[in-house]
């Protein structure tokens, strides 16, 4: 256990604290966004917003740590956070002595690695930290550090608007007092104050202690769907909040009256005279002199607020459990590829765990030889807003994965990133890439057939070329001779002949019984004159005589033109040298 020494202006740090008048209040859909959004930002299962008291750390927001609103303040990690102006991060809180018999650690939730920003308020005073824990060692990437402060300064901003909303309602409410003084002697203010508590939709009241009366605005009447100039008893008002709901603002009520500085400010539920159930804001003190004389506040009706935020609520845990639950494969990243979030189906396709993979790039996990193509992928994103593809990944286990993918950006926030959905292809992708080379390839010598030529049409009119056409000498003889099979072993041989002397990924072709084509990418005259001297020189290895012609060619020439002209210079060599009958089936070897 961890006990933090606490400052020399610790009083003075509390008394701050309790100016915010934050602490146990309900939860916010604010200060829970900003929690929600470091867990995502980090991959860490839990997050908070904390607030360090004098003996207690309280979560103003909880993602992931159930069944606690806080925790004593001296096993509090962020107790030790706000000693310093920066972030803190704990990589292993197992095998650090400051950390590893707390009980966090020890136990529930079985706590491993923390990393917290203190929430600084603009006169220095630090009140608590906003901070993600793990139960896996780990360690940040700069990027994600780079987030957490962000977040942090946007919880610390939230923290003082509440001040000054606090300060500003407390001039409204003098303000208001001055009118409702005014009220009895000038009907042109009331109408006046009238009008405004119209287009706020604020409506105003006040119960004298001493005679219990309770005086409501006409926009308080509106709200309660009852009269203009109504004078409800203090039981009946009470008696429109539900009964839970009643049980807090009397108890509410009850602490103002006793303490000077007590003020209410809760968002409850009430059923009007008509039997309609809204939501309101009621805002409250009682005024002093110094005993209580006078309750007074305002209240609005925040129904259609409240729905719009249930709405948003409801519209993002659909979004999270899609994200979470989806077999598809999710993720975002920023404008440089680094993995913002990833989905769990996502990580299992690659075999990483979801904490891996965050703030890595993605060339990390990309063939290098595909570095280039991913970096002209990320340029027309920037461009063009949307990109679609596939994209090959290298797996934990080092085998390869194929995804389809359809990329969006998104650059209305400060800080564009691109949310990408994709499929898991690759059994897929290997099956047509078996179906396609059973298809274009000879199933005897594992050369490619015709059908092949067929997909190389295009590529081959646009650079230059050559090409080396073989026709084996005499081959009919060998299969009527010595039988098809030998025949067939004769052609197996001369593919592995021909595949010796192919340059890399320069294809062999089996045109058909004993003809074969060495194709050569982007060669000239010289390179394809030393592919056939190469050729020559190595005639006795070959299992059997051949004859060939070859011809180079430069852009804009077709494939099937291409071809023509070598075949007929292979039959002008044919020509020329034409051996004997008899030598031709006796040179099979």
């Amino acid at each position: 256990m961890t006990d933090a020494p606490q400052s020399a202006a610790e009083d003075d740090r509390v008394e701050r604290l309790l100016a915010l008048s934050v602490l146990d209040t309900e939860a916010d859909p604010l200060f829970d966004a900003l929690a929600r959004s470091a867990s995502i930002a980090t991959g860490a299962p839990i997050a908070l917003v904390t607030l360090i008291d004098n003996e207690r750390q309280w979560f103003k927001a909880n993602i992931g740590f159930a069944g606690t609103h806080g925790t004593p303040r001296d096993v509090a990690f962020c107790a030790q956070t706000i000693l310093g102006s920066g972030l803190m991060e704990v990589t292993d809180a197992s095998s650090d002595p400051r950390w590893a018999g707390n009980p966090l650690v020890a136990g529930y939730p079985g706590v491993r690695f923390y990393a917290g920003v203190p929430l600084t308020l603009r006169d220095g005073v630090r009140v608590g930290a906003l901070c993600v824990l793990d139960r896996t060692p780990r360690k940040l990437s700069d990027e994600q550090r780079r987030v957490l402060v962000s977040l942090a300064a946007a919880a610390v901003e939230a923290l003082e608007l509440r001040i000054r909303t606090l300060r500003r309602q407390a001039v409204q409410q003098r303000q208001c007092d001055d009118a409702v003084s005014g009220l009895e002697s000038a009907r042109a203010t009331a109408a006046l104050v009238a009008r405004a508590d119209r287009l706020m939709g604020a409506g105003r009241w006040s119960v004298d202690m001493d005679s219990k009366q309770v005086q409501w605005s006409d926009e308080t009447c509106a709200i309660h769907d009852v009269p203009r100039g109504h004078r409800p008893t203090l039981v009946e008002a009470f008696g429109y909040y539900t009964p839970e709901a009643r049980s807090k603002i009397e108890s509410a009520v009850k602490e103002a009256m006793t303490d000077p500085h007590a003020s209410w400010d809760l968002e409850l539920p009430i059923v009007t005279a008509r039997g309609r159930p809204i939501w309101v804001r009621t805002i409250g003190f009682a005024q002093m002199h110094p005993a209580p004389t006078r309750l007074v506040g305002v209240i609005l009706d925040i129904t259609i607020r409240r729905r719009v935020v249930a709405a948003l609520e409801a519209s993002d845990r659909r979004f999270r459990k899609l994200f979470e639950f989806s077999l598809g494969l999710i993720c975002t990243h920023d404008h440089e590829g680094v993995l913002l979030s990833v989905n769990p189906a996502a990580a299992a396709s690659l075999g990483y765990s979801v904490g891996e993979l965050l703030g890595r790039p993605l060339t990390d996990f990309i063939p290098a030889e595909r570095h280039a193509a991913f970096h002209t992928y990320l340029l027309q994103l920037m461009t063009k807003d949307r990109h679609a593809g596939m994209l090959e990944l290298i797996a934990k286990d080092g085998h390869r994965r194929v995804w389809q993918y359809q990329s969006v950006l998104d650059d209305q926030s400060d800080e564009p990133y691109v949310l990408g959905h994709a499929l898991d292809i690759t059994e897929r992708y290997q099956q047509e890439l078996r179906l396609w080379d059973e298809a274009t390839r000879d199933p005897l010598t594992r050369c490619f057939n015709r059908r092949y030529l067929d997909t190389l049409s295009e590529a081959f009119a646009s650079e230059a070329w050559g090409c080396v056409a073989i026709d084996l000498d005499h081959f009919k003889q060998v299969n009527d001779q010595y039988g098809h099979q030998r025949g067939d072993e004769v052609l197996v041989a001369m593919a592995r002949f021909l595949f010796r002397h192919a340059r890399r990924d320069d294809p062999v072709v089996r045109l058909g019984g004993d003809e074969f084509l060495l194709l050569l990418r982007g060669a000239d005259a010289e390179a394809t004159a030393r592919v056939v001297r190469d050729i020559d020189a190595d005639r006795a290895s070959a299992p059997i005589g051949f004859t060939l012609g070859a011809a180079s060619f430069g852009h804009g020439v077709s494939l099937a033109e291409g071809l023509g002209e070598a075949d007929r210079r292979l039959y002008q060599r044919r020509a020329i040298d034409r051996p004997s009958s008899a030598g031709g089936a006796d040179r099979v070897s």
